[in-house]
């Protein structure tokens, strides 16, 4: 993929640059052993960086007096090196740090990226500072005070000891717009030279809403005078795990605990990927596991409009990502009124409104559409943070009330990154919880849920946090996606894009994170390696 033309119009004058191609890869953890053959393949395909993280916790002293340690990290810099490769460190702070004001380790982080810098001078030209600060998985608290703070130590730091090299801000979790803006108006424009961003989209193809996203944020830099800045594309992937329905047993617990006297269901699933054949996967995978005598079809909004107006559906059901297919908001909400039931899985509903593959959050006078269609249907949707001491991805359990709908109590819990409570309901609607867990008050709140409605309402919401659990994509969809991707990134004047990631671990068939990888855990090729091999 090295040397791919880009074409940008400048002052009406069209310009050309070139974008590369790179990959994340843990060739600094756990695939340091493989790194050789996972540099010669990246050189096979055309790759010419590689985005690895630079710990704190691995090179740091351990004893007073010691010297910091970089033995690990030089191997990785020379042997990619030899490749014609260039290591992208992504500089991680100790984890616990993220759980306090930055303030407190100021020190401990600004040292250990001096030293880096210092070390690596002339080696290293570019520094990614921290990994996705806007979730709490990587940040328990994240917020652009605490992260700017960070990036500006780094950033003194590093030109203090490398001018030359240039500082790239943190990969950010899709694109969001909110977080950066703040930035931006802290006075963050200072602190980096390059923009960066995941605009993940799966379980969705690109095509709409990643143009989206990458609009709002080539807008948002040029507001605050920062348009000519350069823009990575540090992470991206769809993974190809084997689940076919995300949290089936969630699934089939709500519709049970949602109308406990149903013995068939009519179901219709709304696709909005554009891809009739996915839409397809998950509306078999329903119907595989529903009560015998019940079905489960595949719909587009418009279709599915239609059904729920003519009442032929007693459930529908929305994608399994933060999505949620705006135009048929109006329907549904007559569906929920009149007693249908709406099943919304991916962590948190309601979250991104997708109008035709592009996110519209807005209301044309500037109403936050998805408050309002939570507010229309009473759903309170709880994010962790220290107020209320849940973190992301708590285990929460299953309760009695979940067991009695047939949810089978897994020791593990279920893992859940956002949560609910019954606080916008009316007399006579009831709250079932799930699956729940305790925050630091002791109060219940649950992981997976359903709001029966018996008031003005008269149907149901099933609910559940657990966004991690989105089905996968075939190895002929992910070759497709990434192509597409990198056209789209192309179209908008991205430098770089690195692919998430290279090689799949592959430890858990139905786990999204083991399968992202465009080779095998063996090194053996999925087709989007093929392809972009093919595109060199």
């Amino acid at each position: 993929m090295r040397g791919l033309l880009v074409a940008t119009c400048v002052g009406g004058a069209i310009q050309t640059h070139a974008m590369s191609l790179g990959a994340a890869a843990h060739v600094t953890w756990h695939e340091f052993e493989t790194r050789g053959k996972a540099f010669a393949m990246m050189q096979a395909a055309g790759m010419d960086y590689v985005r690895s993280d630079f710990q704190y916790w691995r090179c740091r002293p351990k004893k007073p007096g010691e010297a910091w340690s970089f033995g690990m990290y030089d191997q990785v810099v020379d042997e990619a090196g030899k490749r014609d490769i260039t290591v992208l460190p992504i500089l991680m702070y100790q984890s616990n740090w993220g759980r306090e004001e930055f303030g407190r380790h100021e020190g401990e982080w600004t040292t250990f990226v001096r030293e880096t810098a210092r070390h690596f001078k002339g080696r290293i030209p570019v520094y990614e500072v921290c990994n996705e600060p806007n979730l709490h998985s990587f940040w328990n608290n994240p917020n652009p005070v605490n992260y700017l703070a960070a990036l500006k130590a780094a950033y003194r730091a590093i030109k203090e000891e490398d001018p030359p090299a240039r500082v790239m801000i943190s990969g950010f979790a899709g694109v969001p717009l909110d977080f950066i803006g703040r930035i931006y108006a802290l006075g963050g424009k200072d602190f980096f030279e390059i923009m960066n961003v995941h605009p993940y989209t799966w379980p969705n193809p690109p095509k709409g809403m990643m143009d989206s996203m990458m609009k709002g944020l080539k807008d948002l830099m040029a507001k605050y005078g920062d348009g000519d800045k350069p823009i990575w594309i540090t992470e991206m992937g769809w993974p190809t795990h084997k689940a076919k329905l995300p949290t089936q047993n969630l699934f089939l617990a709500g519709l049970k605990a949602a109308r406990p006297e149903q013995k068939t269901w009519r179901v219709g699933y709304v696709d909005t990927s554009g891809d009739a054949a996915r839409g397809k996967v998950y509306a078999d995978a329903m119907a595989e596991i529903l009560p015998a005598g019940s079905t489960a079809k595949s719909y587009t909004v418009e279709e599915v409009n239609a059904l729920l107006d003519a009442d032929k559906l007693d459930a529908v059901v929305y994608p399994f990502d933060e999505s949620f297919p705006l135009d048929t908001i109006k329907p549904v909400a007559r569906f929920v009124k009149r007693g249908g039931v709406l099943v919304d899985f991916g962590g948190c509903p309601m979250w991104a409104p997708n109008r035709k593959g592009v996110i519209v959050e807005k209301t044309p006078d500037g109403k936050s559409i998805r408050g309002l269609v939570r507010e229309q249907l009473r759903i309170d949707v709880i994010w962790p943070c220290p107020a209320n001491g849940l973190a992301a991805n708590a285990r929460t359990f299953v309760t009695e009330a979940g067991m009695k709908a047939g949810l089978k109590s897994d020791p593990n819990g279920f893992s859940c990154f956002r949560f609910f409570d019954r606080t916008k309901l009316k007399d006579g609607d009831e709250f079932v919880p799930l699956t729940t867990v305790k925050d630091k008050n002791g109060h219940e709140v649950a992981g997976a849920c359903v709001y029966r409605f018996n008031s003005d309402l008269k149907g149901a919401l099933v609910l559940a946090g657990c966004g991690q659990d989105r089905g996968g994509t075939t190895e002929e969809e992910q070759a497709r996606y990434l192509q597409q991707a990198i056209d789209i990134s192309k179209s908008f004047g991205v430098e770089r894009f690195f692919l998430y990631e290279f090689q799949a671990p592959e430890k858990d068939p139905y786990y999204s994170e083991d399968h992202f990888g465009i080779v095998h855990k063996d090194f053996s090729p999925k087709a989007a390696y093929k392809a972009l091999k093919r595109r060199k």
